[in-house]
Order: C-alpha cells, then sequence, then structure tokens
C-alpha cells in the first residue's frame, strides 16, 4: 500500500503538469481556430468615390488579403424603399462603391487604426469604418483569458515539480544501501541515481497514458454534449495524436531535470 501511494504521490503532480500542457496546446489551437473564424467574419467597410481592386489596396498595406464589392444596387433599393425609380436611378448615378476590407490575420485595435488611416489617406476614399468599439471588446476578452490561463499554467508547473522532485527525495532514501554500496564501488553519481530514473520513467509513461485518456473522453464524450457550439463542431482542437508525443517527451525532461537536480543537491547517500 505505501509502495502504490508514493507512486501516486509522484504520478499525481506529474499528471498536473502534463494536464496543464496539453490545456494550452488545446486552447492555443482553438485560439488560433476561433481568431482565423473571426478574422474571415470580420471586415472593414470602405466607402470610396472609385472603384477599388485587391492589388491597389494590398500595395497600401499587406495585412489586406481581399476586397469585396457590396452591390450598389441592393443599397440602393434599400435607401429609395417606397419612393419612385425615379428616385433610384437618381440615387445610383451619385452614390459611392461600398467595399467590404478582409484582413489576412486577427488584429488588435491598433493595428486596425493604421489602416484605417492608411486607407483614409487614398484620394478617392470617403469613409473608412473599423467597428472598433465591438472588435476591441472581443479582442481584450480573448486575450484576458489567455493571459490568466497562461499564469495559472505556470504556477500549475511550479508547484507540481516541486512535489515531484520531493518525491524524488524520497525515493532516494528508500533506495539508500544500495546507493551506497554503488558509491563505495566508485559507481558515478548519476549512476547512482539510476533506480530513480528508472522508477520515474515507468511513472512517467503511466501518467502520460492517464492524462492521454483523459482527454480522448474529454473529445469523444464530454465535447459532445457541451453547450458550446463551437467546440461541439470542433471537436479535432481538442486532442491529438501528436499530443501524446509531446506530453511523453515533456514527461521524460521532467524525469530527467527531477533527477538531476535530486543527484546534485546530494552528493552524498544520507546516512540516516
Amino acid at each position: 500500500m505505501k509502495s502504490i501511494k508514493d507512486h501516486l504521490m509522484f504520478i499525481l503532480p506529474l499528471m498536473a503538469m502534463l494536464i496543464g500542457i496539453e490545456f494550452i496546446l488545446v486552447f492555443n489551437r482553438i485560439t488560433s481556430s476561433y481568431e482565423n473564424k473571426l478574422k474571415n467574419e470580420y471586415a472593414i467597410l470602405v466607402v470610396s468615390q472609385k472603384n477599388l481592386t485587391t492589388p491597389y489596396l494590398r500595395s497600401i498595406d499587406d495585412k489586406i488579403d481581399s476586397v469585396e464589392a457590396m452591390n450598389r444596387a441592393d443599397i440602393a433599393k434599400e435607401v429609395t424603399s417606397g419612393m419612385q425609380d425615379a428616385a433610384l436611378a437618381a440615387i445610383m448615378k451619385d452614390l459611392p462603391f461600398f467595399y467590404r476590407v478582409h484582413l489576412t490575420s486577427y488584429m488588435s485595435l491598433k493595428e486596425l487604426k493604421k489602416i484605417r488611416s492608411e486607407l483614409k489617406a487614398v484620394n478617392g476614399i470617403l469613409n473608412v469604418e473599423i467597428f472598433g468599439e465591438n472588435y476591441h471588446s472581443k479582442h481584450t476578452i480573448f486575450r484576458l483569458v489567455k493571459m490568466l490561463l497562461n499564469i495559472f499554467i505556470v504556477m500549475l508547473f511550479i508547484v507540481s515539480i516541486m512535489l515531484v522532485i520531493k518525491q524524488m527525495q524520497v525515493w532516494q532514501l528508500a533506495h539508500k544501501d544500495r546507493m551506497k554500496i554503488m558509491e563505495i564501488f566508485g559507481a558515478p553519481m548519476m549512476l547512482r541515481s539510476g533506480i530513480l530514473f528508472k522508477v520515474a520513467i515507468i511513472d512517467a509513461i503511466i501518467a502520460t497514458i492517464l492524462n492521454m485518456l483523459i482527454f480522448l473522453f474529454i473529445k469523444s464524450k464530454w465535447s459532445q454534449n457541451s453547450d458550446i457550439d463551437f467546440v461541439k463542431h470542433n471537436q479535432d482542437l481538442l486532442f491529438n495524436i501528436s499530443d501524446f508525443f509531446i506530453l511523453f517527451l515533456t514527461a521524460i525532461v521532467i524525469v530527467a531535470i527531477s533527477v538531476f537536480i535530486v543527484a546534485m543537491n546530494t552528493r552524498e547517500v544520507p546516512e540516516g
């Protein structure tokens, strides 16, 4: 029972670190996909006296992806609703051109204002609308959530690695007799710590597999019943097979660092 408890004391904090890393991977995929969705749905409205083309506006700012002309006839019909055809013809004659300008990426409000200034400086462009207030609120919330998550993950990582190192020290005491004999025969410090590395590797594999099962469950079961439509329709973002290899390599690195720290801090195996 004590052996199982000792292993759990190592596996649980290691799992906590790996869950934090997986959350970062998942969150980055979701935010990247959602930002791309917002980018595709968002457009700057440009009113101009002359025809505008994508190459022309892209020469002004390379962050402009494409230019979509709006139907002037439809706009004129909305303006002249209930009026005579003569009014429609008169308005069409003086009506400027309307364009939706799409961008290459989801950017900050500061960058949007820069593009607006550049477009307004173009001869013939009458007005540029970036819908800044609504855009800025979404962008700010997005960045705030990302920052808070990163802070939480860093704190979780620090606490967890301290627990992992502490458990490694407990294992070192449990194997002190064997390690002392190896020291007497002149075995180098890292070789004496090989038993710690061997035990930790097994637990690292277990922790990685358990994490994989947790996120596979979230992907296959929880996401289907989620009230968040974006998550429900983008289940592949919740776990990729490549995540397993990233988590396993991370676990190995954490184990190696922990063994090294314990070995360096304990030059000689304690007698007591």
